[in-house]
Parts: C-alpha cells; structure tokens; sequence
C-alpha cells in the first residue's frame, strides 16, 4: 500500500452512517472433490491432508452504501477486488434507488462508430460529455471509435456509459490502462460528473493513486488473504490533485508550436503580442496566446456603443486608440491529457490582468459548448441580429434549393462536382447567392468570385464564434465603460476545460 493510503488510516475518522443500505458480502471456494494424478501428485510433494477444504476469499464483508455514493476497491492484484465488484453489483440490483445498475463491461461500441455521433441528444451535449472526459478537440470529434488510441477508447466508453444515464455504474479496472496522470485527471473527471447527477460509482483498480481524486465514500483495501479493511466518507475534492503543482508563466512561440496541433486552427494566430504557458510539474499543460484585436467587431461595438464614435473621428486614430487598450485571446490549447480539470480557466483567469489593459476580448467556436472563459471571468456578448445575417441566410436558402447541402458547400470537390452540373442559369443563382459573403472571397487580383472559397466562407459566416469580454478591475481602469452585459448571450453548460 502507498504512503496515501496509510496516511489515510492515520486521519480519516469513520462517522455514523445514517440510513444507508448495508451489504454483507462473502466469497469462499472448496477444494475440489475429486482428484486427478496432478493434484494428487502435489497433495504428496507438498504433505498436503486430502479432504475438502474452505478457501475464504472474504466472509461477512458489510459495506453500507449510500445511493450517490462514489465506492472505490483497491488493493494487490488478485486479492480479489473484482469479486466484491460482482457480489456487489447482484446486491445493488436487488434495490430500486439502484438500479439501473450499468457494468461497463457491457458497454458495446461499433468501431466504424464517430465519437460526436455517439453520445448525447444533439452536438451540443456530445461536446460536454466527450470534454468531461477529456476528448473535447474538433478533430477528436470526427473520429471513428477505432482511430482512437487505447486511452482514448476507454475515455469514449466512459462518455457512452455515462450517457446511458444509470443510476448505477459498475467499472472493473477503472482506468488501470491509462498513464497515471491521464487516470488522475479522468478519476476526478468522473466521480465529479456522477456526484452532480446523484450517480453511484461503484470502481475498481489494482491502483491506489487515485483515492485523492475520487474521493471515495467507501473505500474497500483488499490485499490477499481474507481481510479487507473499510473506510467511509474520505475528503472529496474540490479540484484535480494534479492542479497543486499548476504553474503559470511567461511562454514562447517554441511552446506554443509544441501543442498547435491539439488545436482545430493549427495555423498562425495572428501578430502575436504575447504567450504564457501553464506547467504541471515538468511538464507542458497549457498555453495562451494574446494578439492584438480585430479593426472591427459588430459584438464589440454593441458592447461598448462609444466606440462607434470614435470610428466616426477617424479611423487612424481610432485603430491606434484600439491597440492601446485592447488585446485579443487568439488561442488557448490544452494538451489533451489535462483537458477538464480547469487548466484552460486558470491560463484564462491568471494572465488577463498581465497584459496591462482595460478590455481583453476572444472569439471562440468552443466557448458555444464550453464556459471556460465565463468561468474565468469574461462575460458572453450577443451582436445584434442585422440585414447581412438576414442577407446570408436567404442565400443559404438559395444555394439548398439548387441541391447545394452543407457538406457540398464545404467539400471542394463535392462542391466543384455540384457547381458544374448547374445549367447556365442555375449556376448564376448560385453566383448572386454567394455574392453576399462580400468582395474579400473574390479571387487574388481578380474581380471574379472564387466559388469554393466563398461556399466556405458562407457557412462559416452563419456559424459566428461566441464573442466574450473582460473588463479589468484595476482602480486605475475605472473610467473606462463597462461592457453591456445585457447583451450577454444564452449561458453554456459544459467542463471547465
């Protein structure tokens, strides 16, 4: 057992436990009845007696459950935790604040089966149950079931148990095929996801490092021989172990280019103004990248309405004005292993205020699924629905009508395939339809429209990322207006990231 679990013994005090279900468990084996040559051979060499014999694996094992309760078996391989999980799971399907019971073990996945089409009502709720676990990245998403590495299947097959809503989950070798910090992460993950959900998580694992991050009510230490020893209502943690050893720091372009792949915008963010990177222990967890800000947002000027004057005294001055007092969130990206825990809140949260400015605004598809930003402070700004957006829905509208579906109009081959078909006429509706993206999808040195560009374009346009801004509490910030939080869009619900 690890220093944890006899630090355990030393501290945890054992309460009464009021009007819980108590469970008494026993599991013995005889030896067997009949004897072949080789058994017989070593009942000689060994002097062992022949008669039947009572082996006790555990006998009147009381284990009092609560429903919601997070019930963690660890001990030595082959002690015997398995077994309590499965004379366990017959109890508990014995009662009805218990069942469903869900084994996990039961859990069936179709390989040719893509991650986001497997779990949840709609996108939406695929997004918050895949980022729990720590599969929120776009092109995770997109994967088929047997693309994804051992861990990330074992993550998957935790969002589709999840999602089938039991009221009990039973999970044997609870993440014991996983690097240990990936295992602490998706332990928190978990018991965190069934307690908000009065779920009982009844786990097993050889693994006695993640009692920290589950926080068991019950933990059950089974080592070999017939004793098992029971303790109740251990701490439950409020953040992941792992985040006790969090660093936030300043960064660089060469940390950055470390973990721009686990990003669905893996190209170059922008005129970078600064980097900070997040480290846990030795190694990199996060980073964020501020830019400087976009000329022109509709979301901000309806934020902070007195920057449509200064627009009107001069567009020079303005952009300059802008620059001083505003910088962007371009990009924050979290190694994959960290994901769900909070690494994204912090990086957010933390380096806000260093960068020394009155307003810090971003841009972000993920923050429709995942409040990380709010959690950190920025406060969600709707722009108010105007003639283009009316403009380019018409044109969407126009484009179905002439056969053009989404995925057409963001496949270029699909799309060069459909666009040629198109008689005369049709193709110059399908023209004037894309007009209305504006002249900047026109092709390089060309009056001409680029089709395929601006087919992109299109859809991208009718799917805004959330726009969120930070106003700082510095004294010294005082006079500067504070975003319009009237405007603040609908909340989101979803991991901490």
């Amino acid at each position: 057992m690890s220093v944890l679990l006899l630090r355990l013994r030393d501290y945890v005090i054992v309460p009464e436990r009021e009007e819980r279900k108590s469970f008494r468990l026993s599991r013995t084996f005889d030896s067997p009845a009949r004897y072949s040559k080789r058994v017989l051979e070593v009942h000689r060499a060994f002097g062992i007696g022949i008669g039947r014999r009572e082996h006790v694996i555990y006998r009147d094992l009381v284990l009092d459950v609560d429903p919601g309760d997070v019930v963690y078996v660890t001990g030595e391989s082959g002690g015997g935790k398995s077994l309590i999980l499965k004379d366990l799971e017959r109890e508990l399907q014995r009662h009805e604040e218990f069942k469903p019971v869900l084994n996990m073990d039961s859990v069936e996945v179709d390989p040719n089966e893509r991650v986001i089409e497997g779990v949840g009502r709609d996108v939406a709720e695929a997004i918050e149950l895949l980022s729990f676990v720590g599969l929120g990245e776009a092109y995770l998403f997109l994967r088929r079931y047997r693309e994804l590495s051992d861990g990330q299947k074992f993550r998957y097959r935790v969002a589709k148990a999840l999602d089938l809503k039991p009221r009990t989950l039973i999970v044997d070798e609870f993440c014991s095929n996983l690097d240990r910090v990936t295992a602490r992460v998706l332990a928190f993950l978990t018991q965190r996801w069934c307690r908000k959900r009065g779920m009982t998580l009844v786990a097993a694992s050889a693994h006695d490092d993640l009692v920290e991050d589950l926080g068991p009510d019950v933990l059950v230490i089974k080592r070999f021989g017939s004793n098992a020893e029971v303790r109740y209502d251990l701490p439950r943690p409020e953040r992941c172990s792992l985040l006790r050893s969090l660093k936030i720091e300043k960064g660089s372009a060469e940390d950055y280019r470390a973990l721009s792949e686990f990003h669905y915008r893996g190209r170059n963010p922008g005129h970078v103004k600064a980097v900070y990177r997040a480290m846990i222990g030795d190694e990199l967890a996060g980073v964020i990248v501020y830019s400087y800000p976009h000329p022109n947002l509709r979301a901000r000027n309806a934020a902070l309405p007195f920057l449509r004057e200064l627009i009107r005294s001069g567009m020079r001055s303005y952009l300059k004005w802008l620059n001083e007092h505003f910088v962007r969130i371009s990009r924050v990206i979290v190694h994959p292993k960290f994901r769900g825990i909070g690494v994204a809140v912090e990086l957010v949260r933390h380096t806000m205020p260093l960068e020394g400015r009155p307003y810090v605004e971003t841009l972000a598809v993920m923050a429709k699924y995942n409040p990380f930003f709010e959690r950190a402070g920025m406060v969600r700004v709707s722009g108010p629905s105007d003639v283009r957006m009316e403009r380019l829905n018409r044109a969407y509208k126009e484009l179905r009508s002439l056969g053009a579906t989404e995925r057409i109009l963001l496949d270029s081959e699909l799309f060069r395939h459909w666009f040629e078909s198109l008689n005369r006429r049709k193709r110059r509706r399908a023209l004037n339809a894309l007009s209305s993206v504006g002249d900047y999808w026109r092709r390089s040195g060309s009056r001409k429209l680029d089709p395929e560009r601006a087919a992109k374009a299109l859809v991208s346009l009718l799917n805004p990322p959330e726009y969120l801004i930070w106003k700082n509490p510095d004294p010294i910030y005082a006079g500067f207006p504070d975003p319009q939080v009237s405007l603040t869009g609908r909340p989101s619900q979803g991991s901490s990231s």
